[in-house]
């Protein structure tokens, strides 16, 4: 299980191994833009991490043979996902004030989306069709 689950998350490692470098090396014009590159980094980190952790838990409720179980798992790891970003979002722009970057919560959720598409794939490795 566990060298199937370092193959699966693979896809993963690699996205926050080329996103965490260029937020860095493109720092100054990220700036330019009033985009901060230290809200977007946090950003990947935090959807790194949940992702890692939703694809753990499906590839641990995939061989439940109740298919109730399965979609539960699934449902339930997206809802903590959305919630747990969402009030992260919120927190950051009223904890900045007037400093805060609009645009690097944008491009976040932009992030958000390559995450899920990523997540969406994975999973459907999990159970291929027969």
């Amino acid at each position: 299980m566990r060298k199937e689950y370092f193959k699966l998350i693979r896809p993963l490692v690699i996205v926050f191994i080329l996103f965490t470098p260029l937020l860095i090396v493109f720092h100054t014009k990220l700036e330019a833009l009033r985009i901060d590159a230290q809200v977007v980094t946090w950003a990947n980190i935090i959807l790194f991490l949940f992702s890692i952790l939703n694809i753990y838990f499906q590839s641990k409720n995939i061989n439940n043979p109740n298919p109730n179980a399965v979609i539960r798992g699934v449902m339930a790891a997206m809802f903590l996902k959305l919630f747990g970003l969402a009030a992260a979002a919120i927190i950051y722009l009223f904890a900045a004030g007037a400093g805060r970057s609009v645009n690097a919560v944008f491009m976040g959720m932009g992030l958000y989306i390559v995450y899920t598409w990523l997540e969406v794939r994975i999973s459907l490795q999990l159970n291929p069709k027969k």
